[in-house]
């Protein structure tokens, strides 16, 4: 269950994460999670979105705008769940995490993490091959 992602470059600027956002709102997108990192002089906003294509739209001539795809899991919130999730990927040489962040979980005792691979395929075969339960787009936007 691949889920559509859209990566958005802002300048790392006062305003530009409002506008980014006031762009989403205006076109009536709800996010489901979002995460922004630093990266110099710019930023990379992260957005899961019930209608990823709106979300594209709204941002698309305003901002530099991917869609991507990435996986979302779900694993046991206590220790060590992590590096057991991670040792899976670990073990099947090449494929690498090339970045990840959590949501809110509508499960108690689940956390939720949204990863980008560099072979998303390949990465969902190991995970379903061991078990481990994803969130697809029906779960998430419920």
């Amino acid at each position: 269950m691949k889920l559509q992602q859209i990566s958005v470059f802002l300048e790392n600027k006062p305003g530009r994460l409002m506008e980014a956002c006031a762009a989403l709102s205006d076109a009536g997108v709800n996010v489901e999670t979002m995460s922004l990192v630093e990266a110099g002089e710019f930023g990379v906003l992260r957005v899961l979105a019930k209608d990823p294509d709106a979300a594209f739209e709204a941002l698309k001539g305003r901002f530099t705008v991917k869609k991507t795809s990435a996986l979302a899991v779900q694993i046991p919130d206590e220790a060590g769940a992590l590096t057991k999730l991670l040792g899976l990927f670990a073990a099947n040489d090449g494929l690498n995490v090339e970045y990840m962040y959590g949501f809110t979980s509508k499960k108690r005792g689940v956390a939720a993490i949204v990863l980008s691979m560099n072979d998303v395929d390949r990465a969902l075969e190991v995970l379903r091959a061991a078990n481990v339960a994803l969130v697809g787009a029906e779960d998430l936007f419920a």
